[in-house]
């Protein structure tokens, strides 16, 4: 097997002393070792500029420069230094060996105990670790490297979803509105068919408008800019908002739609925009897969002591969710096959953002399910959750 090339450079000024390094190193069973030598401290700093060798023998005291005033002259960072540097000398004290190892010397060697083996060794040694750190850098330079191309990315990519939710909302916005006119008759007069078709379609634009109102969210969680506003609100206030909000659509499928808070619940420090549209995603996802004649209810309970805080419920009576997608379901754009009978269709980012959402809030949310026998979302809501949403925030955005 051929031996590794290895180029040092020994600085000593005697010519006695390199000619010894040079023949214990040429008994080195690994490396096929060239050497350079240098008689003084200056010279020495020419040759590491000139030459680059792979590791470094100097002599601690020197006729110009001692060990410690030639690494000085190195001007270069200690984790940084181009190779390895060994400090040589005749005699030395605990103090000496301390100072070189802090100026940046890899190892520290007197000259009455040098060996085959143990200049062997420590040159071995030095220089497998100086390209180990200096791996281990490229990798860090690398990684920094491709985190900042992922975060201009990701930045490219929220940007995107702000022009196209802009781009898209303004005209949307205005179809809306003029369909909305046609079917209040202050456009003239239609007929029954006319209205349903026209209802159809303010409806779809609805649903556009939440799907792009989802990407925003996303754009602004991705960036640390998801707006939160906690104030001290009541529950019972939130969900009794959030089910009338969704009873129109809860009547307009036949399903029977109720809430249950426990009385005396304390306010809690939260969004009360953002939990209403966790409840009401929730809520419309069970609407959506409970059939006709069923019941969708929302419950809040006050949590036991040891845990503080309360627990909402939002429970069906639907087809229920397979227990292997229970866990992915809350996944950033997860959305289910169709024999898998669960959340079909959308952009399926509703309960990417509950969880975010949720989680802003130092709760937990997750499901519970029986296939066939319906489901039931849950979520804590700490007391006091909230008031340090914004320093988690910075501390996210800086991590």
């Amino acid at each position: 097997m051929s031996k590794k090339p290895l180029q040092i450079l020994i600085i000593d000024d005697s010519p006695a002393d390199r000619e010894i390094c040079c023949h214990l190193l040429r008994e080195h069973p690994e490396y096929d070792f060239t050497f350079l030598c240098a008689s003084s401290g200056r010279s020495g700093l020419d040759l590491c500029q000139s030459a680059q060798p792979d590791c470094v023998l100097v002599d601690y005291l020197l006729p110009d420069l001692d060990g410690i005033a030639f690494l000085a002259a190195l001007d270069t960072d200690l984790t940084t230094l181009p190779f390895p540097i060994i400090m040589l000398t005749g005699y030395g004290s605990e103090m000496i060996v301390a100072e070189a190892m802090r100026a940046g010397a890899a190892d520290y060697l007197p000259k009455d105990l040098l060996s085959a083996k143990s200049l062997g060794s420590a040159v071995t040694h030095a220089v497998e670790k100086h390209q180990l750190r200096r791996a281990v850098e490229e990798q860090r330079r690398l990684l920094w490297r491709t985190n900042a191309e992922l975060r201009r990315r990701n930045e490219e990519i929220c940007s995107f979803y702000h022009m196209l939710s802009h781009e898209l909302k303004t005209p949307l916005t205005a179809v809306r509105e003029f369909v909305a006119i046609v079917i209040d008759g202050l456009a003239g007069p239609i007929n029954d068919t006319q209205r349903e078709y026209l209802s159809i379609a303010k409806e779809s634009c609805d649903q556009m408008t939440l799907g792009l109102n989802d990407l925003l969210d996303v754009a602004r969680l991705d960036t640390g800019k998801l707006n939160i506003e906690p104030s001290l609100t009541a529950m019972a206030t939130v969900v009794k908002q959030a089910v009338t909000m969704m009873s129109p659509m809860a009547r307009s499928v036949a399903i029977d739609l109720s809430y249950q808070v426990e009385p005396a619940l304390p306010d809690l420090m939260m969004d009360a925009r953002r939990i209403m549209q966790v409840l009401t995603n929730l809520i419309g996802n069970a609407l959506k897969f409970t059939a006709a004649g069923g019941q969708v209810t929302v419950r809040v309970n006050q949590l036991p002591p040891e845990q503080d805080g309360v627990l909402v419920s939002v429970q069906d009576t639907g087809r229920g969710i397979a227990p292997e997608l229970r866990s992915r379901i809350f996944e950033r754009l997860y959305q289910a096959r169709e024999e898998d009978e669960v959340f079909e269709g959308g952009l399926g980012l509703g309960l990417y953002i509950c969880r975010e959402v949720i989680k802003l809030h130092r709760g937990e949310i997750w499901v519970e399910s029986t296939p066939g026998q319906g489901s039931t979302f849950l979520f804590t809501l700490p007391p006091y959750g909230a008031s340090t949403i914004s320093d988690r925030k910075k501390e996210e955005i800086s991590a």
